[in-house]
């Protein structure tokens, strides 16, 4: 058996990222049966994440698939294929999520035939933990009132693609600027694609551009918020990174479970593992690795890095 200490940290992180994906789909309308919202009004939901986030956590709670199955029927024409197979490809590689599932169910209940090639992609797939059930959760469309739905809104707007994501982005990273390999890590899509995007953007006027061949772009804030005042001031997290490397982790101890290994022998594989995601640790207040040569608190050190990314799954992330 793991030790106890392991068990529990990664067992209050588990949770905190389901509570987070809980507090995501009613902040963008979807029908949870939940009580108060946690975190802030002010997050971009980056939805392709959450519906990935939400069928790994499934096996902790079946409902979120049930959940983003019926939304994803629902709200398909604003759902981005290329990007779901970006992030599978990226920070939710290795991680079972079962999208052939989802994807044919798409296919079959709305008719989207986009959905196809995530079905022959991924098209083996084990059964979920719980079955999802026919008659579905009720979804509706998502509601345009704050810097929650911005990247949906655009969407609904521009049309699903790179350019209403790379704007949604720029716009939550609050006049930052951010390069092309930066919009790529974020957004997941190619290079080529996120670089020709940008360009054309900048020299529409609706984006800025620092000019050069090592070019960084942002977005004026005031500009958006003059044209949609409603999303007041909007932020993206990563929260592709935050749930693709709780899937990651609680999959590895899920494979250990019957193991003896040691604490320090596990907090050198979960350090492994931050390296894998460590812009999303600097995002928690995570600046250094925790490192501990004494066998017995080498756990204890990587506990506080966990309690920090569970703050920011809460959103109280200093």
């Amino acid at each position: 058996m793991l030790p106890k200490e392991v068990v529990s940290s990664t067992d209050r992180l588990t949770t905190a990222a389901v509570r987070c994906a809980w507090s995501q789909w009613s902040s963008i309308g979807a029908s949870t049966h939940r009580g108060p919202q946690l975190g802030v009004h002010d997050e971009i939901v980056d939805v392709e994440a959450l519906i990935l986030g939400s069928l790994g956590l499934s096996q902790r709670e079946p409902r979120l698939r049930t959940l983003a199955t019926d939304w994803a029927i629902a709200n398909s024409e604003l759902l981005s294929v290329a990007r779901m197979r970006g992030l599978l490809q990226g920070p939710f590689s290795g991680n079972d999520t079962n999208i052939s599932e989802l994807a044919d169910r798409v296919v079959t209940g709305k008719g989207d035939t986009r959905w196809r090639a995530l079905i022959s992609a991924y098209g083996k797939h084990e059964p979920p933990v719980r079955a999802v059930r026919e008659r579905t959760l009720k979804a509706v469309p998502p509601r345009w009132r704050d810097a929650r739905s911005l990247m949906l809104q655009l969407r609904r707007g521009f049309g699903v693609g790179v350019k209403p994501d790379l704007i949604s982005i720029l716009i939550g990273q609050r006049a930052a600027w951010l390069d092309v390999a930066t919009l790529c890590e974020l957004s997941a899509y190619s290079v080529a694609g996120v670089r020709r995007a940008a360009d054309e953007m900048a020299n529409a006027g609706m984006i800025e551009t620092s000019g050069g061949h090592s070019r960084a772009y942002r977005a004026d804030i005031a500009a958006w918020q003059a044209l949609l005042p409603n999303i007041k001031s909007p932020i993206w997290r990563r929260r592709a990174d935050g749930f693709g490397f709780v899937l990651r982790w609680q999959r590895y101890i899920n494979e250990r479970s019957d193991s003896h290994d040691s604490e320090l022998s596990l907090a050198i594989h979960f350090g492994a593992r931050m390296t894998e995601f460590w812009r999303l640790w600097l995002e928690a207040g995570v600046t250094q690795e925790p490192v501990s040569d004494d066998a017995a608190t080498a756990w204890a050190s990587r506990a506080v890095a966990i309690d920090s990314l569970t703050r920011w799954f809460e959103d109280r992330a200093n």
